[in-house]
């Protein structure tokens, strides 16, 4: 990239992230769009002569000197076609047009800028590698819900994403509101906007309640809600879940992952915790206070977030599942969760019927 650029691109997985980071690019450079010579194009083409004519379009109102003098800033908002699609950057034409941008971006006349958001982009065609030499580029990757860690990185996400509109989380409020919103960057803003207005200059603390009340269960959400729905051994609903989200097209692995592995060992851990320690769920803030006094060999125990510190919320919320649960059925599902991951990844079995006998086994 050159040193002095004036041309940026924000592509990734996490097109909220990346569309509201070209938004403020672009304010910031125009100004907030007042002035005469900016444009924003229309970056969303159906066809590739569709988004060849977009990229036609671009590269002219590049080359050509602003009519009212001052600064011109052109935005290509929302390019569709710089991902691996026939309609994109499978075209050979495609292809060629994306680097005539790219040598475009190299010559730009004195005091034009230009900012690109992008739904996807294929980082292995020559067009992105010479798009690097001349343009800053910023990739925003949407959350894994498949790997561990992911709470903590939501939690995080939404934690500054709120402190931007001086709103605060109370501490379940948060876990809640993580296990309900989607990893999409903009949908926690559109929850967190909604949060804003509902609570009114007045009270800018977010409470378990608010979130109960105001925030829709997305597709992380029903994850969560697959969790819960094993916690209380109601198969039915476990299974409708499931298959509900296979349906739509979900990975098995990832249902794995994100909702049954980390129930199981958390129901795992909180019976051990409870026969051990006699931990008792009656609340969230004294099983809250309990789980900070174990000693060193029981914290050791602790599901952890990202930053190090214990994920109360979830142990608490498993804590109050384990009911009956003996410690030796807890430990047996645990096995089984292994051996279903493994089949997943491993065996020639269906996904479907690997998840949906798990259930049964885990709900029984």
């Amino acid at each position: 990239m050159a040193e002095s650029t004036r041309s940026y691109i924000f592509f990734g997985s996490d097109e909220g992230a990346a569309a509201a980071a070209a938004a403020q690019q672009y304010a910031q450079l125009s100004g907030d769009g007042d002035g005469w010579g900016n444009e924003t194009i229309d970056g969303s083409a159906a066809t590739v002569d569709e988004a060849l004519e977009i990229l036609s379009r671009t590269m002219s109102g590049l080359q050509m000197m602003s009519m009212f003098g001052g600064r011109k800033v052109i935005w290509l908002k929302g390019a569709n076609f710089m991902g691996d699609s026939p309609q994109g950057a499978r075209s050979e034409d495609i292809q060629q047009a994306l680097v005539d941008l790219a040598d475009c971006l190299g010559n730009l006349p004195p005091d034009t800028w230009f900012v690109l958001n992008a739904t996807e982009v294929d980082k292995r065609r020559s067009f992105f590698r010479r798009l690097g030499t001349v343009a800053e580029c910023r990739e925003f990757t949407r959350i894994d819900i498949s790997k561990p860690g992911w709470e903590s990185e939501l939690a995080s996400l939404s934690v500054r994403l709120a402190k931007e509109r001086s709103l605060s989380f109370e501490s379940d409020a948060l876990d809640l509101f993580v296990h309900r919103v989607s990893e999409n960057t903009r949908q926690i803003t559109n929850e967190l906007d909604k949060l804003d207005v509902y609570l009114g200059s007045e009270r800018r603390r977010i409470t378990r309640d608010d979130i109960e009340r105001m925030v829709a269960i997305s597709r992380t959400g029903v994850i969560f809600e697959i969790s819960r729905a094993i916690e209380s051994g109601d198969c039915r609903r476990a299974v409708r879940l499931v298959n509900e989200q296979l349906n739509r097209g979900e990975q098995a692995i990832t249902i794995m992952r994100a909702a049954i592995v980390p129930t199981v060992r958390n129901r795992f851990t909180a019976r051990l915790l409870i026969d051990t320690y006699g931990l008792s769920a009656d609340n969230y803030r004294s099983f809250e206070a309990a789980v900070s006094r174990l000693p060193r060999e029981g914290k050791r125990l602790l599901p952890l977030k990202k930053d190090g510190s214990p994920n109360s919320y979830a142990l608490f919320n498993a804590a109050r599942s384990c009911g009956k649960l003996k410690l030796a059925k807890a430990r047996r599902d645990l096995k089984a969760c292994a051996a279903a991951d493994r089949a997943l990844v491993s065996s020639g079995l269906a996904p479907r019927d690997i998840l949906l006998k798990l259930i049964a086994m885990l709900t029984a």
